[in-house]
Formats: C-alpha cells, structure tokens, sequence
C-alpha cells in the first residue's frame, strides 16, 4: 500500500474493511489506477462509508482513525473479499506458501464444549476426548482427582500463569454416565499453539485412534501406525508408544488371553452342531479344568479329501501369543496344485505324544477312507516315530530341501559354497533316479565326488524308502519336498499372535471364505483337466510332434525320441517312468496316445479333472455366530503351564546357517562383499 500511494503521489488512503455479509452493499466504481499486486477498487469523493464496527478508516501516514470528509480526491479502499490473509501468494509460484490440509483430529476440538455435556462411554470416554481436546487446542493440562467416579482436571499453566480453565465431570448413579459438572472453557494463559508431538498421547489414546486399523490388519507394523498418525492426524509418537497402543489395541479388540481359553469347551459344541459331521477334540487333562491341546477337522475338509490324491504334507510351526504353543497341520495339495488344508491341532510342542495324538485324530477321521495315504515331511524325529506308530503300512518321503540342507551340513566352511552346490547335484540325480540300477551308478559318482566317508555317514543315517524314487512303494505324484506345508504355515501367518479362540476361529474363516471363492470361481471352468494341469497338458503335446512312432501291437508302441522308449497304454507305462511317477501322461504318452486317435483326457489321473476339483468344494464351512456365547466367567478352563521369557516376545523364525541370506550390494562400489556404503574403502 505505500508502494501505491508512493507513486499516487497521494496522502491519505481509506481502506474499507468490509464483511462478507455486506459485500454487494458497498458500491464501487472503476478507475485508471496504476497496476499492482493488490485488489484495490476506487471510492469517490463524495461517498460515505458508514461509522460502524464493520467499516474503519486508517490513515496511511498516521495511523490514526479519520473521517470520511478528509478523504482526498484519490482515495483508495482495498476490497478483502475473496483475498486469503497471505496476499499475493497465488502470484508467487513456487516461493509462495505450501497449501494446508484438513487432518482427522481438527474435530477434537469441540470435544469439550459446555457444563452438562454427556459421555455415554464412561470415564474412559471422558479421559479419551478430554485427551484429544487439549492436544488439538494446544495446552497441557493435569488431573487433580482422577478417579472412576469424579475427573477434575486443570491448565497445566494454573500456578505459573494463573489460567482459570478447568474441568470437572462425575458419574452419574443412575445410568453410569459422565456428565461434565463444572467448566471453565477459557484460557487466560498464553502460547496456545497445537504441537506436532505431545505427551498427553500415550498409548492408550494411540490405541483409540489404530484401533479400526489393527482389526482390519493384525499384522500392522508399528512403524505403520507411526506414518498413518502422520500423515492423518499430523501428530509425531516415538516408537515405543506405538508398539504399546497396537498391543492394546490387540487386547481390546480380542479380549485376554487367559480368558480366550475359557471360550473353548462352548465353541467345540457349537462348530459340532452348526457343522455336523467335523471332527473336534479338546484335552483338558485329567481334571478337565486346565487346557492341554485340541485338534479340528472341518467336515467340508473331510469330504473335500476324498477327491485329492492320497497325500498329506505334515509340519509344525510356532504360536506366538501370550502362551506360545505350535500348531500342527496337515495339508493336502488339490488338483490344480493348490494348498488344500485338511485338520490342525494346537499342542504344547513338537513331542512324540503330541504328534502321535495328531496322526490318531487323523486315523480316526480317515477309517473309512480305503486308500493307502502318503505322508511328506522333513525329518523331524517326533515325526518319523509317529507316522510308524499310527501309520505304519503308510509311505512316509523326506522333504528334498531339507535333505539337502543336512547334506551341506556335513562338509565343514572351508570347502566352501560352490563346492557345497556341486554336490547337491549329483544327490538330487539320485533321488529323482527312477531304476535301482540308476541310483546305483549316481550313487558311485556321488561317493567319488562328495568323498565316500562323508556320503557313506550320510546315507547311513537316511532309510533309501524314505526318499529315493528307486525304493519308494507309495505313489507320491512327483512330490518331494514339503514346501506345500511352508504355504499354509504362511498362510496363516496373520493369525497365529492371536489368542487361542480368535486364533482358531480365524482360520475357520479364512478356510471358508476359501472353500467358497473357489467353487464360485470353478463353477466358470469349461475344461475337462483343472486349468493348471490343462496347461500343462497342451505344453507337453506341442513336443515331440516330430517322432517317429512305431506300433508294437495293440496297445504297446515304441516312440523314437533322442532316445527310444516303449510306451503300454493299457497299463499305463512308459520307459521313460515319468507316467508311472507323476501319474500323468509323460511326453512320449501323449504322443502315442494322438497317433492311436484316442482321447487324451481318457488317460489322466481323475485327481486331476475339473469335476474332481469342483467335488472338493462342494461341502461348505457354515459359520459360527458368537451372538449366544457365554460369558468366560461361566465356563472354568485354565491355560497351559507355560514361562514368559522376558523381553519382547520374537516374532520370526530364526534360520539356520545354512538357509540362503540375503546379499548386502554396496551403492557406492557396487560390489557384495560383506559391506555397505557406509563401510566401504574401496578406492573408485
């Protein structure tokens, strides 16, 4: 404005501050002014702005109040509607302040608002909003009396400043609720700025505000929580806050630990009853009063097992809740290669009882079935002994990938990884070796390469009916390693920090929802072949179209490849053994099968057709409303005997030494040797 009146060469300038209510009262004219900046409209000389508390007039050179009739012939009024208070910041660009943004707390302040107010919630309410209240209004304040009856609480600047605000609410004995009694809203202290960090959020309030958050994602990291309340609330909480308030977040939402167990005996009967025909037990011990293990087999699981092949992936793996434990489960593989999970249990650990207990509660599920089952496993020893006490007509194969890590186990560090891997080699050959014959002579360039005495150990340790494909007398469909047991232990990864009750009931949820979303998706499948093993199928059949095939009689032939086989249609057998191993028509098999002009389909396990699949799915998991449960304090059942150790409870699994670790690449060298950019000397 002084720029203005500088080369106006005028004296005096009436600047009319108008509100908005009054905006089309006031009348302006135009007229030849020099650019600037400002929105500035000119007032003649005869107009007359009136004397009230909406329109002043300042005086430029004073600063003092002056009347309309001194206002010289080129006075000037700056119009304020429509102007923010940072003027000219749209013609700055990039130099001009950054725009604002609503946050989710700008309504805490009006949490607390006049004597009488009403908190349903209780003291806890109260606390919560009266917390959120002086955080978004910017002052501190303390509690005087802080007790489940009466709050009453002050500025925080009461004695140094002498602020008379203050609060006091009690509760009412007729319904339980908070009523603000007295209150003083006003502040007579100064420095009432909101600040981004602010010791009245503690972990209890950060639990109101994630609460939503943590249910919606149980396996929200902290740090997470720290960026949301960021980037939503504009407020700053160290780490330990926010690991604290997600933790009761958990307990709120989930309720104690101790008393999930009590939920236990209640929720076996009713998954009975609204799934009839599931197979559940739940140990309480000797005196029923204490828990001890329980085991859950869905009758949709049962049913669903009978048109999967004859296999199920045992494993173990860690409860990471209050009272630890190890979950159990037992997974099938369906026919278009996909985790199908059959019956879990909870235990104290993986012992010999427990493992035995779980194979019996499967041996009484599957009594019925008529088919010789296939166990896979790694070689944990409660494990073996409990497969040969229950199931002992049953095959029973080791995972590969832990026979390889024990293998690489044997040879001390200084042989060195290369040498390690190169050993791998020639092992696998030996399991995949389809003929005695051939695991024999791969056996003999193993020992001469791996060196006899370390082999010889090895093996000696390792039955050759557990693992090799040459002394194997199950069917296994080509699997050997146990990774479908991996999958499912990660696919219930989210829910095994939960407490017993919701852990369980969790992962019926997830198993239903399953079972649902793939039978509405098969229901769409025109194939005749599950489309995984359809697409394999057509792979297999654009190979090999240039073969010479020959015909032996009616149903043998001989396929001349790089090499020649013989292939029996009638029984199903090729010399290659692939068909025999993976139950599915190998190359030279589907071959022969086009040249004879039969179908194809004809000739592939029924495990694997679209009709088997969709039989799988047929039977729902119904589900388990919990509107009728009791209250724990009715049921009586103790949790298990276990010891806390102290620290923060791990939630990883620790790994091996011989598991593959992630390379470190340095940024500024860009080479992997154990070093970063921070500790490099390499000279560039």
């Amino acid at each position: 404005m002084f720029m203005v009146c500088g080369l106006t060469k005028d004296q005096l300038i009436h600047i009319a501050v108008r509100d908005k209510a009054v905006v089309n009262y006031v009348q302006t004219v135009n007229t030849n002014i020099i650019a600037s900046p400002f929105l500035l409209e000119a007032v003649p000389n005869n107009y007359s702005f009136a004397q009230d508390e909406d329109t002043c007039k300042y005086s430029i050179q004073t600063g003092s109040i002056v009347d309309s009739s001194a206002a010289s012939s080129s006075s000037l009024s700056m119009d304020f509607d429509g102007i923010s208070s940072e003027y000219g910041n749209e013609y700055l660009g990039k130099y001009g302040s950054c725009g604002g943004r609503k946050y989710l707390s700008t309504d805490w302040e009006g949490y607390i608002t006049h004597e009488g107010q009403k908190f349903e919630g209780g003291v806890c309410e109260f606390r919560d909003k009266l917390a959120k209240y002086s955080i978004e209004n910017g002052f501190k304040m303390k509690y005087l009396k802080n007790e489940p009856r009466r709050v009453t609480a002050v500025c925080a600047k009461k004695e140094s400043n002498g602020c008379e605000w203050h609060v006091h609410a009690v509760k009412s004995n007729v319904n339980g609720f908070f009523y603000i009694k007295n209150l003083n809203n006003a502040h007579s202290c100064s420095g009432l700025i909101r600040e981004k960090r602010n010791k009245a959020m503690g972990s209890r309030l950060v639990s109101s505000i994630v609460k939503d958050k943590v249910r919606s994602n149980p396996l929200v990291r902290p740090i997470e929580l720290i960026t949301g309340l960021k980037e939503n609330y504009g407020l700053d909480i160290p780490y330990h806050v926010a690991w604290y308030g997600k933790e009761s977040a958990t307990k709120d939402l989930h309720g104690d630990e101790e008393l999930s167990y009590a939920h236990l005996p209640w929720y076996v009967n009713v998954l009975k009853a609204s799934n009839v025909g599931s197979h559940c037990v739940l140990d309480c011990g000797e005196d029923g009063s204490r828990f001890q293990r329980i085991f859950i087999c869905f009758k949709a699981s049962i049913d669903g097992f009978r048109w999967c092949r004859p296999m199920l992936f045992i494993d173990g793996t860690f409860v990471t809740n209050k009272y630890k434990g190890t979950l159990l489960g037992a997974t099938a593989k369906n026919g278009n290669k996909e985790v199908f999970p059959f019956a879990f249990a909870i235990v104290s650990g993986e012992t010999v009882d427990n493992w035995r207990w779980f194979l019996q509660r499967i041996s009484e599920v599957l009594v019925d079935e008529g088919r010789q089952l296939t166990f896979i496993s790694d070689r944990h020893g409660a494990i073996i002994d409990a497969v040969r006490t229950v199931f002992p007509t049953s095959p029973h194969g080791f995972c590969l990938y832990h026979l390889k890590e024990n293998l690489k186990k044997k040879y001390p560090h200084a042989v060195g990884s290369s040498f390690k891997d190169h050993i791998l080699w020639p092992f696998c050959k030996l399991l995949y070796a389809p003929t005695v014959e051939e695991y024999q002579d791969t056996l003999k360039k193993l020992r001469d390469d791996g060196g006899s005495k370390i082999i010889d150990k090895f093996l000696a340790d390792l039955p050759v009916q557990n693992f090799a494909n040459a002394f194997f007398s199950g069917k296994r469909y080509g699997e050997v390693s146990n990774a479908l047991s991996e999958s499912f232990n990660s696919w219930i990864k989210d829910v095994r920090r939960l407490p017993i009750y919701e852990m369980i009931d969790t992962v019926r949820i997830k198993m239903m929802e399953m079972i649902s979303r793939r039978k509405l998706a098969s229901e769409k499948w025109s194939s005749v072949l599950c489309p995984v093993i359809e697409d394999e199928l057509k792979n297999l059949a654009t190979k090999g179209r240039h073969w010479r095939i020959c015909r032996a009689s009616e149903s043998v032939f001989e396929v001349h490849a790089d090499l020649s086989v013989m292939v029996n249609l009638d029984e199903r057998f090729c010399s290659c053994y692939q068909w025999q191993l993976l139950g599915f028509p190998c190359q030279h098999a589907i071959q022969v099968i086009q040249h004879s002009g039969l179908c194809l389909y004809n000739f592939v396990d029924e495990y694997y057709k679209a009709d088997f699949y969709k039989a799988t799915y047929a039977t729902p998991i119904f589900p388990i409303p919990d509107i009728e449960k009791p209250p724990p304090r009715d049921v009586f059942l103790l949790p298990p005997h276990t010891g806390k150790p102290p620290g923060r409870p791990p939630t990883k699994r620790f790994k091996s030494s011989s598991e593959t670790k992630r390379q470190v690449k340095c940024k500024r060298c860009g080479s992997c040797d154990r070093h970063n950019r921070r500790t490099c000397k390499v000279p560039i």
